[in-house]
């Protein structure tokens, strides 16, 4: 059964719209924006139906909170309101709504409205994951051509799969359910070999130096997340519908943030670091410190293990690095 998401400040909407609704679908409730977000971290909604008055944090500031999570990024958002200005409809629709609904609404009108979306939305799905198989076919081959170029081959075919695995894992203790469900880990899967993409923007004497780095070339180094993000954003504004982009972008930004605050660009901590970029940085870290670079020798396997365990709750989340040690010796596997 399809969830839909109530958000209103009114317990009166509320209790009316779920009877109106529950029979068609599994209805939540939210009586504030705040609340919303925290709902959505226990069961992602199939579509959003907000009001716009609400004290705190009106509709439309929710509206932007849900569009900067990929993993909400196809749900069809309708606006469930009393006010019938029509610049207001307008601005709402601009922003990316679906649908002005205007109540007090006739139940027939309502559930006609909200399963049409729906609908809608299981067709560009589809149609997403047609796109987004194209992509990653095309993805692999840029990558790969990046890597050889700087002497990390196949690095980009064993991060996917070490992100596979552990996706695969989290998936199993329900963990981050909300961000993670199959069609998220396939993009993000899909998208993960462009994390480095920026390093194309770095000059080679720096990125292929054969010795430590000074501070000043370690600070250039580093922009290849900003670089690497802004790259893949000007393909996510031609194809604005596409979460595969949207993905690559954030893993692009976010795969050198550090658990504790420590990484950058941006020093992000713990949960404000997207599940991608956490999930991206361990797989990223292991591979790199199994494999051969122009810079320093490979770590065997166990030297390597004892890296990313110590690193747990510092550099990298724990919860993933908990799902590391149960799939270990098939990570293992993956990169002999």
């Amino acid at each position: 059964m399809k969830r839909v998401l109530i958000v209103d400040d009114s317990v009166v909407i509320l209790k009316q719209v779920k009877i109106q609704l529950a029979r068609h679908y599994d209805v939540m409730l939210a009586n504030s924006g705040e609340m919303a977000l925290q709902v959505i971290r226990q069961k992602r909604p199939d579509l959003f139906l907000l009001d716009i008055e609400m004290p705190n944090m009106n509709g439309f500031e929710l509206f932007k909170k849900l569009k900067m999570q990929p993993s909400l990024y196809g749900i069809p958002v309708i606006f469930h309101s009393s006010i019938t200005d029509a610049d207001i409809q307008q601005q709402c629709i601009k922003l990316g709504a679906k649908d002005y609904i205007i109540k007090p609404t006739y139940p027939d009108v309502l559930l006609y409205r909200i399963a049409l979306h729906l609908q809608l939305s299981n067709y560009l799905e589809k149609m997403e994951e047609t796109v987004s198989a194209l992509s990653g076919i095309m993805t692999e081959s840029f990558a790969e051509l990046i890597n050889f170029r700087y002497k990390m081959e196949g690095h980009s075919e064993r991060v996917p799969k070490i992100c596979a695995l552990l996706g695969r894992e989290l998936m199993k203790q329900n963990i981050f359910s909300t961000e993670l469900t199959q069609t998220d880990l396939n993009l993000m899967v899909q998208a993960s070999p462009l994390h480095d993409i920026g390093n194309i923007t770095i000059p080679d004497k720096i990125l292929l130096k054969q010795g430590p780095l000074e501070e000043s070339e370690r600070n250039i180094m580093k922009n290849h997340c900003t670089r690497g993000a802004a790259i893949l954003n000007h393909f996510s504004r031609r194809c604005p519908n596409q979460r595969f982009f949207q993905y690559a972008r954030q893993i692009a930004l976010a795969h050198h943030e550090a658990w504790d605050g420590t990484g950058y660009p941006a020093g992000l901590k713990k949960n404000d670091i997207p599940v991608c970029g956490r999930l991206v940085a361990v797989a990223d870290v292991y591979d790199n410190i199994t494999s051969e670079r122009v810079y320093r020798s490979r770590l065997n396997h166990e030297e390597a293990y004892k890296v990313i365990i110590s690193e747990k709750g510092k550099r990298l989340d724990p919860q993933i690095i908990e799902a590391f040690e149960k799939v270990k010796d098939e990570i293992e596997i993956i990169c002999l």
